[in-house]
């Protein structure tokens, strides 16, 4: 990439297939985080629909995700633009490397886990696949630049300069529209999570292995 992300914006959700599909209708997918084939330019966002189907479904069910069968939809990522003149690949020896002019948002599985009495999302969902209760929304926050590009300047950038911000914005109002925040009965005491749950989405969130396994209460 030609800059340094220093913060990030978040936002974890949890709502179903269909209204994942009508949350990321209109925008290109890509890939941000490897390399990718000379000829790649973006991604069928069915690819990306279908695993989170794969993965709501076995969620839904409460089957317990382990890592060594389940690692493809426990990773799952898209990055979400409207500018695919940003999103640049630089060809290496035999793939192309990501290499965006500015960031896009990203879209990855976040997860619960018990710390010190508190359920924490700060965990890397590849550690605790069991523990995976949605998808995190993230867009870079500040940004540095080492040397300038064509767009932006050398140093930091605040995340409303980027073209992408517009994209960010409208995601943001989307997974808003149809979610409220969750809260959990946990240890015995009510939790006020960061996270943005539908009601449809609710539902099944209570068959979720990790919800069953740590005794914890939907409210």
């Amino acid at each position: 990439m030609q800059y340094y992300v220093r913060t990030h914006k978040k936002l974890l959700f949890t709502v179903t297939p269909e209204e994942l599909r009508l949350i990321l209708e209109g925008f290109h997918h890509v890939i941000t985080n490897t390399g990718v084939s000379r000829d790649y330019v973006e991604s069928d966002p069915n690819d990306f629909f279908s695993k989170y189907d794969a993965l709501y479904q076995k969620l839904k069910t409460g089957e317990k995700l382990i890592w060594a069968n389940d690692h493809k939809l426990a990773t799952l990522t898209t990055g979400v633009t409207r500018h695919l003149e940003n999103c640049r690949y630089e060809p290496s020896s035999k793939l192309s490397i990501p290499n965006f002019s500015e960031p896009c948002s990203d879209i990855i599985t976040f997860c619960f886990f018990p710390f010190k009495d508190q359920l924490s999302t700060a965990f890397d969902p590849w550690r605790f696949p069991e523990n995976i209760c949605g998808l995190e929304l993230l867009f870079p926050g500040k940004v540095e630049y080492s040397h300038p590009n064509d767009k932006n300047r050398e140093g930091f950038v605040s995340y409303t300069e980027f073209d992408d911000y517009e994209t960010y914005k409208t995601l943001l109002e989307r997974i808003r529209a149809i979610t409220k925040p969750l809260k959990l009965d946990f240890n015995g005491k009510i939790r006020k999570t960061t996270v943005r749950v539908s009601e449809k989405a609710k539902k099944d969130l209570e068959n979720f292995y990790f919800i069953n396994a740590n005794n914890v209460k939907i409210l």
